[in-house]
C-alpha cells in the first residue's frame, strides 16, 4: 500500500508571529476562554427547560 506524501504547513517569521499575537489575545479577550459555573449553570437551565417544553408538547398531542 503506498503513503500519500503531503507537506506539513510550518508558520515561519510574520506569520507565527501574528499567529502567537493573535492567540494570546483571543485567550485574553474572548468570552468563551473563561470558564464560569454560573454561565455552565444557566446553559444547563436552559437544556433542562428545553426538555421539559418537549416532554410536555409530546404528551399533549
Amino acid at each position: 500500500m503506498a503513503l500519500a506524501i503531503s507537506t506539513v504547513p510550518i508558520l515561519t517569521e510574520d506569520a507565527a508571529e501574528n499567529f502567537v499575537n493573535q492567540s494570546n489575545y483571543n485567550s485574553k479577550h474572548l468570552a468563551g476562554s473563561e470558564y464560569s459555573a454560573q454561565k455552565e449553570a444557566w446553559c444547563l437551565s436552559i437544556i433542562k427547560n428545553s426538555r421539559i417544553d418537549q416532554e410536555k408538547r409530546k404528551n399533549a398531542k
